[in-house]
């Protein structure tokens, strides 16, 4: 569809996963900025409840999805989206779902001979059959750590880097497997890096490559949404044939789930320059602190641009 100043956009936030304060946040600085851009025709809508998404059917013409986690990022209100006829922005009901799921897309990786760390699924039906002592022997054998984390969240919450095998059989213990699948994964030791991937004029552009370099352990929930808690390298500090390696991947795998419109790519790279693959953010945060703004800034792409390129993708998707 055409896109006017008068397109009647609603920008959705909130949701009910535990990073729903952090889609607040990019809600509210979206819709900001499509004030400042002249959409005078522009809601924010914070969801709670698949009747705040009926209730819209009428009332917008656009969906901008800064909704994150379960719920908001997994496919599941793109579906109703689908359903209602409400062209989006994100991935599509496939490419969210898959992306979320973090077991779906090592499997997707591997079949395109991506890197990602070893893991083990562990759920309530496999929970007394896996034995944890030959895991732990066999994931933590390099680093002496591994890291547990749940199935389908994001924003590292819930996730844990554990140091003992002790320690893993303590926080099993306190996790719940009816609500929430688990990964056991290889630590691989190494600098953090994102790559964030925008669709422009139906083509994916990846954006310059940042490092992280949390204070915290690792990039967990505080380092990402603290101010200070993380430094910034941008762009990373890589040769051009690893930048151009990690470019290539990172659309690689984004289309190979059928993600679309924006999103972010997470690796380590390790001492030898391989870059392993951890997750995909199908739906980014867009927050001051966020990864996707301060590389769209780099690129030369300033906030309000950033948002307007983004709004452009919205669509159905067949």
């Amino acid at each position: 569809m055409e896109i006017t100043k008068q397109t009647k956009i609603g920008v959705l936030c909130g949701g009910i996963s535990s990073e729903r304060e952090i889609s607040l946040r990019s809600g509210s600085n979206c819709f900001n900025a499509f004030n400042r851009l002249g959409y005078k025709n522009t809601l924010l809508v914070d969801i709670k409840s698949v009747e705040d998404l009926f209730k819209l059917k009428d009332k917008i013409e656009i969906a901008f999805l800064v909704t994150h986690g379960k719920y908001g990022e997994d496919g599941s209100l793109q579906g109703i989206l689908e359903w209602l006829k409400i062209p989006y922005t994100g991935s599509s009901v496939t490419g969210s779902a898959i992306s979320m799921d973090k077991w779906l897309t090592k499997q997707i990786a591997t079949s395109n001979a991506i890197l990602n760390p070893k893991a083990y699924l562990l759920k309530k039906s496999n929970e007394t059959s896996l034995d944890l002592k030959t895991i732990w022997n066999e994931l933590s054998h390099k680093h002496k750590a591994i890291f547990l984390k749940p199935r389908g969240d994001g924003s590292s919450v819930n996730t844990y880097k554990i140091k003992s095998l002790s320690e893993l059989e303590d926080k099993l213990h306190n996790i719940n497997l009816d609500e929430a699948d688990y990964l056991i994964e290889e630590y691989i030791s190494g600098r953090e890096l994102t790559v964030s991937i925008l669709e422009i004029e139906n083509r994916f552009k990846a954006l310059p490559i940042l490092e992280l370099k949390p204070k915290n352990e690792f990039y967990d929930y505080a380092a990402k949404y603290t101010k200070g808690m993380t430094e910034f390298i941008l762009p990373a500090k890589l040769d051009l044939q690893t930048i151009q390696k990690i470019e290539d991947i990172s659309i690689k795998i984004f289309s190979s789930v059928g993600c679309s419109s924006f999103g972010r790519v997470d690796y380590i790279l390790d001492k030898d320059n391989n870059a392993y693959l951890l997750e995909i953010n199908s739906l980014p945060g867009m927050t001051d602190t966020s990864d996707l703004p301060a590389q769209a800034a780099h690129a030369g792409i300033k906030y309000d641009e950033l948002v307007e390129i983004i709004l452009k993708t919205a669509k159905l998707h067949k």
